[in-house]
């Protein structure tokens, strides 16, 4: 399977959510509080009968209080790099 979905954007807009959906299971930690998604998780979701890989990455943000803010950024970096559509 060569599709490949990098879902990328800020901290806690609902990207595991998401990533949970597509999947159908609840495999990404969902929490109010931002930041609990720091690497990528990966899932292999089916729509409109095309099958695809989907990546879940931690939020996307430059200048925050997070110590772990390069160690996410290079995560998101690499689901990018991989992706065929972000």
């Amino acid at each position: 399977m060569k599709n490949i979905v990098a879902i990328v954007g800020r901290p806690n807009v609902g990207k595991s959510t998401l990533f949970n959906r597509l999947i159908k299971e609840r495999h990404a930690i969902v929490d109010a509080v931002s930041g609990v998604t720091r690497d990528r998780h990966y899932g292999k979701s089916e729509w409109n009968g095309k099958q695809f890989s989907v990546i879940d990455t931690g939020g996307y943000s430059i200048g925050s209080d997070d110590i772990f803010e390069d160690e996410i950024r290079k995560q998101v970096q690499l689901a990018i790099d991989e992706a065929d559509i972000i």
